[in-house]
């Protein structure tokens, strides 16, 4: 175990700290948006709103829904990742396994997650068991079971899929994922992922423009099957597709059939009609249909692979997903397209840092920090930041700040807010944090319940025993 109060110790943890508050100086500017419990009322709003009931409108109905759900049960991949771009580890999932195969995104599901059967047959005894206080499922799934879900916990279905021509998928996820963010109670962890995204939209089609390809043509495709090979072509209300259109190119695939789930299902045969367009496919990687023996030949002759067009994506891009999985088609085109990564100026925020108890989304610069570790603020102070409050564990030093670090206080002195066995609740929430460092303390979850309602937290890293952060 980490010696207590060593001097070195703050070298061992500030490569956690420093993700917080040294990387935006390098960066050279602050994140898009307010911190989530950063304002002036946030924080004496906690206790009513972890009460409060609210009934939400759906596709299939309308729930009420007690306090903030903390043991989420998602049922389709797209909201596994919504949860997890909130910050969120969902207590349950469908098909976990398939997921991971699937979805590619920076924030890895927890090892602890419980599968649940299926997404189209989830089981209903092993959930019960769980004791969830909300489930969120699509409607096209969940239509028969709604009821039942529904006596298991607090159950919202979304539609991704919207049978309204005039809503695209995009919007409708846009929608969604605010939806369950204002639900799960990061309203502004929700508004920062949607920001970044569109930043680097933004910058994606910026590099574009510089390269001289906006307007260009793109089709974009996904390919399967056993025998019999099927290949998805895009239609202009997809998600993925609005995505790629935002970057300033066009989508050449045109149907005249308004196509609900937003592709058209054709044969290898209809590809040679498109022409020498940007051709962006996804195929699983041990499956590349276009390489086999029957289908290579013609392959080989098509326009845009003869011009050096044709690009695949990699099996792991999901075209199905939230901001994260939207954010991961923009630099799967833009490496295609020119090489290089997508480069968004400033765009440090929101960072998610995993830990013992699950994930933590800061969404900006935090200003009003609080240790709660023994010694954490060392580490905070050597980066040129004085916490608001620290905790005390050894001697009776002003603020809980150790004589080799008193040059670097700036301004008043930190508060104490108790010591590491004893955290006064109130004295914390008082402070209003931006944000709770707890990285060399015993904290244990409901601790971490506590101190996460008043401001996001995060916890020692999953792996050490108590104090034992290397």
């Amino acid at each position: 175990m980490t010696t207590q109060g060593s001097v070195s110790h703050p070298q061992r943890i500030s490569k956690f700290i420093t993700i917080l508050l040294f990387l935006p100086i390098l960066a050279g500017c602050a994140a898009p948006v307010a911190a989530p419990d950063g304002g002036d009322t946030e924080t004496a709003t906690v206790a009513s709103d972890a009460t409060a009931a609210v009934t939400i409108s759906h596709a299939l109905g309308e729930t009420e829904i007690s306090g903030t759900p903390q043991r989420i049960v998602a049922l389709e991949w797209t909201y596994v990742e919504d949860l997890l771009a909130l910050g969120i580890q969902p207590v349950a999932v469908a098909d976990i396994q398939g997921y991971n195969d699937w979805v590619d995104i920076p924030v890895a599901l927890a090892d602890d997650v419980v599968e649940v059967g299926t997404r189209q047959e989830p089981n209903l005894e092993k959930l019960a068991e769980l004791r969830p206080d909300l489930i969120i499922a699509p409607a096209f799934r969940v239509a028969e079971t709604y009821a039942q879900l529904s006596e298991i916990a607090p159950t919202v279905a979304f539609d991704p899929y919207p049978t309204d021509e005039s809503v695209t998928q995009y919007a409708e996820m846009r929608q969604t994922f605010l939806t369950i963010a204002d639900l799960v109670g990061r309203a502004a962890e929700g508004e920062a992922v949607l920001a970044q995204m569109e930043a680097k939209f933004a910058a994606a089609r910026s590099q574009l423009e510089a390269a001289g390809k906006l307007g260009e043509p793109f089709v974009l495709a996904q390919a399967f099957g056993g025998d019999t090979v099927q290949i998805r072509l895009f239609t202009d209300n997809a998600m993925a597709v609005e995505i790629v259109e935002q970057l300033g190119l066009e989508n050449a695939w045109q149907d005249a059939t308004f196509q609900q789930y937003g592709f058209t299902t054709v044969s290898v045969e209809a590809l040679p009609e498109l022409g020498d367009v940007n051709f962006f496919y996804v195929v699983q990687d041990d499956n590349n249909v276009f390489t086999r023996e029957a289908i290579a030949p013609l392959w080989n002759e098509l326009a845009f692979v003869q011009s050096g067009n044709a690009y695949a994506l990699g099996g792991d891009t999901w075209l199905f997903g939230g901001p994260l999985s939207a954010e991961l088609v923009v630099d799967k085109v833009m490496e295609a397209l020119t090489g290089a990564a997508v480069t968004v100026e400033g765009a440090t925020f929101p960072v998610t840092i995993e830990h013992k108890y699950g994930s933590t989304t800061i969404t900006e610069k935090p200003a009003r920090i609080v240790t709660v570790g023994l010694t954490d603020q060392d580490a905070v102070l050597a980066l040129g930041v004085t916490p608001v409050g620290t905790t005390t564990w050894i001697g009776d030093y002003p603020g809980a700040v150790f004589p080799w670090a008193a040059d670097r206080v700036q301004g008043e002195l930190p508060e104490i807010v108790g010591d590491a066995s004893a955290l006064s609740f109130e004295t914390i929430a008082a402070l209003d944090p931006d944000v709770i460092l707890a990285l060399y303390t015993g904290i244990t979850e409901d601790d971490y319940a506590l101190l996460s309602a008043i401001a996001p937290t995060v916890a020692p890293p999953a792996g050490y025993v108590d104090y034992g952060l290397p």
